[in-house]
């Protein structure tokens, strides 16, 4: 029954590659920076402090604070994660380990001639951020009634010709014509009972490039521009397996696997803008603006195999591999911060970020991504996020730091609000001399997700809870 009719292979691009989505569009958007030990260790609450090079994320006017040139350098960000996915009941936790070198950075300060002018300070900074780690793996595992060749099997039987995964499935007798019609199309795995084993990994990071400028006026006034370039190189690599939970083999099929990576790589441009105003000692206010990231070319780099198994210990494989280019804006983002400021020993800082994920769109010269961008606009809304920190010194060397983040869910037609949410709680502590100074963090971060291995229309999306310990250490320099 196999083979009748050669069908012609619709080169479908978009119908057929996991790539180019709304789900993409939001992943690149999302920035958890992991910055200088004494901004993580005060929970990031730097947009009013100033001073940090990593507070520039967020508030370039935080350049405007320093006094003295300086290097910073942090070379080691040492984390364990554990998550625990939970799919159609059934839960499974994975361990992963990474390690990173998420900041390097330098300011020069030139102090002004103040018996000519209120300006009291220019600086000039530059070096990189990490915004993003995308490092990540857990394993997926229940029995679901679903198959991820639910989708490519209606789309078979609904078009005169088969797309990319379609095809793979057809090479594979994961689908196959109806005998006697060669038109329409069954699966011997379609509405059965199925073991579905899954391995998601994820490997890369937003990383960032940045400029910045600033000026301190009076001791009062701190402004600061920056122009940031985004690099982006994330690879996302699933393998997921079906079998019947019955254990039996299905017209002779014992199980398949389909293997998809997919890897982006990119580059963009974006504006900084901000300022620090302190009316009396004691007290700051901050502001910053970021426009959006425009990335205007993004690699995308697609591959995707199916195999099979066989009762007679056969095998059949088939794969494809694709190569596209697109662009992506990023949301604006726009945050308000306060900090007070105790005797020159102590601070206590607020801050408040707000994002509208439904304004990033994807582009490209010979696609629309109308359906994509209308995705995106009725999935997600405002994120927002709030930070608090302090430090305190407990002697003239030794400080220590404390903090709390919480990003709530930016999803809108998510029913649990902690899907899409995180916590993040820190402390820290820094030995500074007039020199050098050195500085640790430690973070503790929850979160919860929801992914999908395939299409949402057919299959319920696996919750992940994910708690990562994280050790950040920094050396610096003064001159």
């Amino acid at each position: 029954m196999k083979r009748i009719l050669v069908f012609a292979i619709c080169i479908g691009l978009f119908s057929t590659m996991l790539g180019q989505n709304d789900y993409e569009a939001y992943l690149f958007s999302q920035n958890d920076p992991v910055g200088t030990a004494r901004y993580m260790g005060a929970g990031r609450a730097f947009g009013a402090v100033g001073g940090d090079f990593s507070a520039l994320i967020s508030n370039p006017a935080a350049i405007g604070l320093y006094k003295k040139s300086e290097v910073s350098f942090t070379p080691m960000s040492l984390s364990i994660l554990q998550n625990d996915a939970t799919y159609y009941g059934n839960m499974r936790s994975s361990k992963k380990m990474r390690y990173a070198v998420p900041q390097v950075g330098m300011v020069l300060s030139t102090s002004i001639n103040r018996e000519n002018s209120n300006w009291r300070y220019w600086h000039f900074g530059f070096g990189y951020n990490r915004l993003k780690d995308y490092n990540n793996s857990y394993g997926v595992e229940g029995i679901s009634n679903s198959s991820f060749s639910d989708p490519l099997l209606d789309a078979a039987n609904s078009s005169a010709s088969l797309g990319l995964d379609a095809q793979l499935a057809y090479d594979t007798w994961v689908i196959d014509t109806i005998p006697g019609n060669n038109s329409q199309f069954w699966s011997p795995f379609h509405a059965q009972d199925l073991n579905q084993n899954a391995t998601i990994k994820t490997s890369g990071a937003l990383d960032e490039i940045t400029i910045n400028f600033g000026g301190n006026y009076n001791d009062q006034l701190f402004i600061g521009a920056g122009l940031g370039f985004p690099i982006l190189d994330i690879t996302q690599h699933t393998i997921l397996n079906e079998s019947a939970a019955s254990g039996e083999a299905l017209a002779g099929i014992t199980d398949y696997t389909v293997t998809t990576k997919q890897r982006n790589t990119g580059s963009g441009i974006n504006f900084k803008l901000g300022l620090i105003y302190q009316p009396v000692s004691f007290f700051r206010i901050g502001l910053g603006f970021q426009t959006p990231s425009f990335f205007w070319k993004i690699k995308d780099s697609f591959y995707r195999s199916f195999s099979s198994n066989w009762v007679n210990n056969g095998n059949e494989f088939s794969d494809y591999s694709n190569l596209y280019h697109f662009a992506l804006t990023t949301p604006l983002k726009a945050n308000v911060s306060v900090a007070f400021i105790l005797n020159k020993r102590a601070f206590v800082s607020a801050e408040y970020e707000l994002t509208d994920y439904s304004l990033a769109k994807l582009s490209a010269d010979d696609y629309s991504f109308n359906t994509e961008n209308d995705n995106i606009v009725t999935k997600y809304g405002l994120g927002h996020s709030f930070r608090i920190g302090g430090e305190v010194a407990l002697s003239q060397m030794l400080y220590v730091r404390a903090g709390y983040n919480f990003k709530m869910s930016p999803y809108k037609l998510v029913d649990d609000k902690r899907i899409g949410s995180a916590h993040y709680a820190s402390a820290g502590f820094g030995i500074r001399a007039k020199r050098v100074f050195f500085d640790m963090a430690y973070v503790l971060g929850l979160s919860k997700d929801d992914t999908w291995l395939y299409n949402a229309y057919y299959v319920d999306p696996a919750r992940v809870s994910s708690t990562y310990h994280r050790i950040i250490a920094t050396v610096g320099f003064k001159f």
